[in-house]
């Protein structure tokens, strides 16, 4: 393949798929591992931080959601790009867009657990991962309709900026004086039956609705780190384009932590800068690894994460029923894993149902 083969960057980027699948895995395997470790034996106090958010600082599972709205803009030049009529946005490019916020924005609610309960006064309408994706595809496919490059480059940074502002000088950044959770409280009370029960209902310190803007700018990074690696330059100058903008995010993120602190829930500027830096670098060592050198054995499992990655994050929420099946696995697998270890053994057989749950679910849409 000649460094100039413009041909070769209209292609499905293979680290796009591993990319989202090792984000996946993350979340439905391996964090249930951890879960399940830490249950049979304690783990180190430094590991089994990295399996949960807090208010405050970065950790592994911090990275889970960020990285998936990033994956959800990384893919958007190629779902979008071929429906632009002209150069132009027209109706088969907005009616893609209409049609992937509404199943994102459905199944956002589903995952909530509360839309089948047909109980307005408990049905919250923005609380969850997929709606904060639905909403900065909006914001990124609105965004892509600019004809200026320029504009469009500065977009995310413009949302950013507006953003970070709000929160600094609309209130403070503890769970409570901060001024997106503040905005949300309000949004709950005017946006639904029985605003009290709602706001109650909600997670303490999350945001949703202030923090659109953000949103839009972390799916935009993602949009731009694809077209550096779709660009006619050489692999190489694209891998280390990427890197100088993941390190340059990162950069940014930590310098400005003694003044604005890194905060997932409500997602503040160093926390995205940071995140984004991460995925941005994460992309560009897989883009190395995968597309230019082509070390792709053994990855199978991953790319099957990265291909059903809506379906695993589904089957998470619904982890439940995974768990269940486990359970009944557990007692007749106690010779192999002792008594004690029956968390091990229940989550083999729930990781394993899950696999066989997404292999299935990709072959059938092969078929389709």
């Amino acid at each position: 393949m000649k460094d100039n083969d413009t041909a070769s960057t209209r292609e499905r980027l293979y680290s796009l798929d591993l990319l989202r699948g090792l984000d996946m895995f993350l979340l439905t395997v391996i964090g249930p591992l951890a879960t399940a470790v830490n249950a049979v034996k304690p783990l180190p106090d430094g590991v089994a931080r990295q399996f949960h958010h807090y208010w405050g600082g970065f950790t592994l599972w911090d990275i889970i959601m960020p990285l998936f709205i990033f994956m959800c803009g990384a893919a958007m030049p190629f779902a979008l790009s071929k429906r632009m009529e002209n150069g132009r946005a027209g109706w088969k490019y907005w009616r893609h867009v209409a049609s992937r916020v509404a199943l994102l924005w459905g199944l956002g609610m589903i995952a909530q657990g509360r839309l089948l309960s047909f109980d307005a006064l408990l049905i919250n309408p923005f609380n969850n991962t997929l709606q904060a994706i639905a909403s900065g595809y909006l914001v990124a496919a609105l965004a892509l309709c600019v004809k200026s490059r320029k504009m469009r480059i500065a977009i995310p940074f413009a949302l950013a900026a507006i953003y970070a502002a709000f929160l600094h000088f609309g209130g403070d950044y503890t769970i409570d004086g901060n001024a997106a959770t503040r905005l949300e409280q309000r949004a709950l009370v005017l946006l639904t039956p029985n605003g009290s029960q709602a706001a109650a209902l909600a997670d303490p310190g999350y945001s949703w609705w202030a923090t659109i803007p953000m949103f839009g700018a972390m799916t935009l990074c993602g949009v731009w780190a694809t077209e550096i690696l779709r660009s006619d330059a050489p692999p190489m100058r694209r891998f280390w384009r990427l890197v100088v903008l993941g390190a340059a995010l990162l950069a940014g993120g930590w310098a400005l932590s003694p003044v604005i602190p890194p905060i997932k829930h409500i997602f503040t500027l160093t926390f995205s800068a940071q995140a984004m830096g991460w995925c941005c670098l994460a992309l560009a060592a897989l883009y190395l690894l995968a597309d230019i050198m082509k070390l792709r054995r053994g990855t199978w499992l991953f790319i099957l994460f990265g291909q059903t990655s809506l379906m695993a994050y589904m089957c998470h929420e619904f982890k439940g029923v995974l768990k269940k099946f486990g359970e009944m696995f557990a007692p007749g697998a106690s010779h192999l894993f002792g008594e004690n270890a029956a968390p091990i053994a229940v989550w083999l057989a729930s990781s394993a149902l899950l696999v066989a749950i997404l292999h299935v679910w990709r072959t059938s849409k092969g078929k389709g």
